[in-house]
């Protein structure tokens, strides 16, 4: 079994990057010159993806098939990323893909997943807006579906829960700081928005450092943060929040 300390450094294995979050991990990560493959259905549209150098493969999240595919034939020296959405209830990215992408990581042996969920699902649900429940409630119990898959197999696990996206190029607030702008909270409580490309900064930061392993951390950005006065910023298991 590859475990994650021997993987070859810079190497992506992408789901979910045709667009939205994924298409930014994968413009960072070949940005840093990574060895990026994506699957993608054969409708999707592929050109910013195939433009950036990333090497896309056709194939369903949905079908296990496929996924069973792409992992024995490229994830074994990889990392994985997940940052899938969309479909019905019952059969959906969020819940049924990523169910689909874990058991096939199992299958093969492959162990390092970043997934990105969305604050509001799991433990952090208790925290949401009714306003948020209202709109998005169905897609938050799938992303839950996905991320208890994913705990519950024997994986070396990121979970990311961001606040509300939004696009654009990544921001500046908070880099006369050091920080960027946006930052890791170990809390389920905060609320907040934080940017796609900024949100993408900080999956390959949590693939940079093992400290993430096991970890369900919320990403906002700290000009947007609403939380309780005792939270603070991540800082990995070396140097935990006061």
């Amino acid at each position: 079994m590859q475990t994650s300390e021997h993987l070859a450094p810079g190497r992506l294995l992408l789901f979910g990057g045709t667009r939205g979050t994924g298409l930014e991990v994968a413009r960072l990560a070949r940005a840093r010159d990574w060895d990026v493959v994506a699957l993608a259905r054969p409708q999707s549209d592929t050109q910013a993806l195939s433009s950036l150098g990333a090497r896309v493969v056709a194939g369903d999240a949905l079908d296990p098939d496929d996924v069973a595919m792409v992992i024995d034939a490229f994830g074994r020296d990889r990392q994985v990323v997940s940052a899938m959405g969309g479909g019905p209830v019952g059969a959906s990215a969020d819940g049924q893909g990523t169910v689909h992408v874990v058991d096939a990581m199992v299958a093969a042996g492959v162990r390092r997943l970043v997934l990105v969920s969305s604050l509001g699902a799991g433990d952090s649900r208790a925290h949401a807006s009714e306003r948020l429940l209202a709109a998005i409630g169905p897609v938050l119990a799938e992303k839950t579906k996905g991320e208890d898959h994913a705990r519950a197999a024997d994986l070396d696990l990121t979970v990311i829960r961001p606040g509300g996206l939004v696009d654009g190029p990544a921001g500046e607030a908070g880099q006369a700081r050091g920080q960027g702008a946006g930052q890791l909270y170990d809390d389920p409580r905060v609320h907040g928005r934080i940017g796609r490309a900024d949100l993408a900064r900080l999956v390959l930061a949590c693939l940079d450092d093992p400290a993430t392993i096991g970890r369900t951390l919320s990403a906002i950005d700290p000009e947007t943060l609403s939380a309780p006065d005792d939270v603070r910023v991540w800082r990995g298991a070396d140097q935990p929040a006061a």
